[in-house]
């Protein structure tokens, strides 16, 4: 683990072991290395940020975690991510935001008690979607089960065989259907009706929405008998238009910070009455059930949220303002991304352009022309650019700033990843063109927190290796072995290796033994799961986390571990 932004990263297999008599909250008996910063004091203002792992529909792992960590140490600095992560930074941001965070009573909130209140708003995420029930903005917030069940359920597949025809107007019916019609990608449908062989993108379409949330990339022995080409990831358009996803967790966003039609008062004096002691670590569902001015926090919460969404659908043409906000203007974060640059932007075009005329198609790059790249503001992507900690690694070497956006275009590039969108075209750089093939390329981003002067980064992530899916989308954009060793071999000098040792804290979530239908069992896991620290400033804070562990011995969270 890392101790102090001043130095490079240190190998896990080279850390010096702590001699402990406790591996629970403290620092006794600690000696070496790791235990350097014994002197630092717990309770002044640091640059805490938060680095988070992507996890497709499992993005309330994300707000658990989060909620229990500002529960604890208050207000976050920072924060880097990509893909779903995208989209817990732009609602954290929005947290954060809120005035009602700042303000308690007729007083200015402590960073404790600011804490308290951004993450019981994070909390308050699991209510918010029992609100939402099955509309639009549920599917926005990742929950695809139900799309994927629609299209098991329309009995396509089995016409695909008996009626090709008939198969492609069930497939444009179900597609343009009132359920999925605002959120279903027009490129999608368009490729259907305009296609010179339907029979073609019918089949391959369909394929694609039978597989729709697995990630998985490649094709079985199976499915390439039938035709599939494992590059059809990249060209073929996804089920979801990520610019109305972004719509609707604009709406999502706006509601928390405090933007639209809300009553100020009415969520200043819920915050109030309901942020208090009694819900320091509780479940949403038992804060739901405390009392509050002849009511119940959980009952004024909805109340208040279906009051806004009332007024928010009465005017159908607003535009959410968060959307339009600059990233980096309100907190210091970073949105990946994975770029083609150079020739792997031609044969993505020749590629695509074989793919809508129903032709063999190839998308052979090399891959020094993908790139990681990261959004975020003009000063913060300089700091990071500039490597001042040294870094030497592949991911760092494959850095490449993409400037300041608004978080509506942010959020319509980094959560699309292959399998749910095409890679999309980017902007032209400084470089040429570029297209974005999604945000799966740095999921443990702990260095470019190092190099952008974050003091405590805390790594949120799940145990175990590197994710399949990011390693295969990298091998058919040209990975080799040799530098997927580099990249995500724990066992290895690899950046992966480094960034998990980079962290100061690692909060090691199990979140893949869940589903994302399972919102509580999800949550319930990433606000208790353990972490991974010997650093002070976390264990000797004035409320330190009480699920501490000095060395867990887990793969994926604990630097070197190789069970």
């Amino acid at each position: 683990m890392r101790h102090t932004a001043l130095f490079p990263i240190v190998l896990a297999a080279a850390l010096p072991a702590c001699s402990t008599t406790s591996d629970t909250a403290g620092n006794d008996g600690c000696e070496g290395a790791k235990c350097d910063d014994a002197d630092d004091s717990a309770d002044g203002e640091r640059r805490v940020c938060v680095a988070v792992r992507g996890n497709g529909e499992l993005i309330f792992a994300h707000f658990a975690s989060l909620a229990r960590i500002t529960e604890h140490y208050g207000p976050l600095w920072g924060s880097a991510g990509g893909s779903s992560a995208s989209i817990t930074q732009f609602i954290l941001e929005s947290v954060q935001m809120n005035p009602a965070v700042a303000r308690c009573g007729d007083a200015s909130c402590s960073r404790g008690e600011q804490g308290e209140r951004i993450s019981l708003l994070l909390k308050s995420l699991i209510g918010y979607a029992g609100v939402l029930g099955e509309t639009p903005e549920a599917v926005a917030f990742g929950q695809l089960g139900g799309v994927a069940k629609a299209y098991r359920d329309s009995g396509i597949e089995a016409l695909l065989a008996e009626d090709p025809s008939a198969a492609q107007d069930a497939l444009l019916a179900l597609l343009q259907s009132d359920d999925l019609r605002d959120l279903v990608n027009p490129e999608l449908v368009q490729t259907i009706t305009n296609s010179p062989k339907p029979a073609f993108h019918v089949q391959d379409i369909a394929g694609a929405l039978g597989q729709l949330g697995s990630f998985s990339v490649g094709c079985t022995e199976e499915q390439a008998a039938m035709g599939c080409n494992p590059k059809a990831i990249f060209v073929r358009p996804g089920l979801l238009d990520f610019r109305a996803i972004a719509a609707k967790i604009g709406r999502i966003a706006d509601f928390y910070a405090g933007y639209g039609p809300q009553d100020a008062g009415r969520m200043a004096a819920w915050l109030d009455g309901c942020a208090t002691g009694d819900a320091r670590g509780k479940s949403w569902e038992e804060i739901a059930g405390l009392p509050l001015a002849g009511s119940t926090c959980g009952a004024e919460f909805v109340a208040m949220l279906t009051d806004y969404r009332a007024a928010l659908l009465a005017t159908p043409d607003h535009v959410p303002q968060r959307l339009g906000e600059q990233i980096g203007a309100q907190h210091s974060a970073l949105v990946s991304t994975s770029v083609l640059t150079g020739y792997a932007v031609d044969a993505f075009a020749d590629a695509r352009a074989d793919y809508l005329a129903a032709e063999p198609y190839e998308l052979s790059v090399e891959f020094d022309d993908i790139r990681f790249g990261y959004w975020g503001a003009a000063d913060d992507l300089a700091q990071v650019e500039a490597d001042s900690l040294g870094f030497d690694d592949l991911k760092t070497g494959k850095f490449l700033p993409l400037g300041t956006t608004t978080w509506g275009e942010i959020l319509a590039y980094s959560p699309a990843e292959p399998g749910l969108a095409r890679a999309l075209e980017l902007p032209d750089g400084d470089d040429g063109p570029r297209v974005s093939a999604g945000g799966w390329s740095d999921l443990a981003p702990t260095l470019v927190l190092a190099n952008l002067g974050c003091e405590k980064t805390i790594y949120v992530t799940r145990r175990g290796d590197e994710s399949t899916f990011a390693m295969g989308i990298a091998a058919e954009l040209g990975m080799d072995d040799a530098e997927r060793k580099a990249l995500f071999d724990l066992d290895a000098d690899s950046s992966y290796a480094r960034s998990v040792a980079e962290a100061d804290a690692v909060w090691c979530t199990d979140w893949n033994k869940s589903t994302a239908s399972d919102l509580a069992g999800v949550f319930t896991d990433g606000y208790g799961a353990p972490m991974e620290t010997v650093d002070p400033f976390f264990t000797a804070a004035s409320d330190p986390y009480a699920n501490i562990s000095m060395d867990l011995g887990i793969r994926g969270c604990s630097p070197g571990a190789s069970g």
